[in-house]
């Protein structure tokens, strides 16, 4: 089967319903907010909208509620250039919801899941050929995860790339491990995965050959300031990030995850295609928000050719 979409994201569609407070409130109290706004959000929905401002041949697979929160989430990766064939509209179940109070910079956040809850096998094997036809299948933890064990199955057998950002950590069983091309985990999530602390440097090399020993390919942990580490051909590699004035890290691990997708679809190795994800993290964080953050690829080049190393 030919190979006519590069990434395809399998995962959340939220709206995020933002509000700013002076104080939190205590509990029976009623206070007045700020400011209010709605910001479409989920680790899916950031990573495939990054990957769409990069100009990635994205499509997306999930569910939404057939409400106006839905229908504005549809429309805002149909602006970013993500195909929404896979999505589906579902009846009697709300979009997925973010509820965020803002206070001196800190959030606090309660999720609803929604129809993200309703992304069951059954209804995502209604686009089962959409996995076979890309070469990249990407996958958060933000859906029921016997829906990301399933896609993973289809995507091994149609030799098809698997990216798992395991956002939330959970547990998981070893042979979905084998399934796994390339994991991409944070810090948090990478300690949570192995039950294990950090102390000190070498803890990190540790997490990393802990991962591979599992079965997984090819393991990214990222540091968020202090670069990633991973392994590649020649071995385990430490690679800081770009010196850059950050003003707003939101969304920064998902944008580097899509400019990573980006650069696997293109052909990179994983030297160069983690460099250009710390490219398209770095320019994020220089800019406040989470997707209208993400940079273009013409952006992505420019930066890279000033900050050669």
């Amino acid at each position: 089967m030919d190979k006519d979409i590069d990434v395809l994201v399998l995962g959340s569609l939220n709206m995020d319903l933002i509000m700013e407070t002076d104080r939190n409130p205590y509990p029976g109290e009623t206070i007045r907010g700020k400011a209010f706004y709605t910001s479409p959000g989920g680790k899916g929905d950031n990573q495939a909208v990054a990957i769409g401002r990069l100009g990635g041949n994205v499509s997306f697979m999930g569910c939404v509620g057939k409400d106006e929160y839905g229908r504005q989430l549809m429309a805002n990766l149909i602006d970013n250039h993500v195909s929404t064939d896979g999505i589906a509209e579902l009846d009697g179940v709300s979009t997925g919801l973010a509820f965020i109070n803002v206070f001196k910079g800190q959030n606090t956040i309660i999720l609803y899941a929604g129809a993200n809850g309703q992304c069951t096998i059954d209804r995502m094997r209604h686009y089962e050929g959409m996995i076979k036809r890309a070469r990249i299948l990407l996958m958060q933890l933000e859906i029921p995860l016997e829906t990301v064990v399933w896609a993973a199955s289809v995507a091994k057998k149609a030799d098809t790339m698997v990216v798992l950002n395991p956002a939330p950590a959970a547990t998981l069983d070893d042979e979905f491990y084998d399934g796994i091309d390339v994991l991409v985990p944070n810090e948090l999530e990478a300690q949570q995965l192995l039950d294990m602390e950090i102390e000190q440097r070498s803890d990190y090399d540790k997490m990393v050959t802990m991962l591979t020993d599992m079965g997984i390919k090819n393991v990214i942990i990222t540091l968020g300031s202090k670069g990633m580490i991973y392994n590649s051909g020649s071995g385990i590699k430490h690679k800081p990030a770009y010196e850059v004035k950050a003003v707003d890290s939101t969304g920064a691990g998902d944008a580097f995850i899509g400019g990573l997708c980006c650069a696997l679809a293109r052909g990179m190795d994983m030297d160069r295609a983690t460099d250009y994800a710390n490219a398209v993290a770095a320019i994020s964080v220089m800019r406040i928000g989470a997707q209208s953050a993400s940079p273009t690829a013409k952006e992505v080049e420019e930066f890279l050719a000033k900050h050669m190393r």
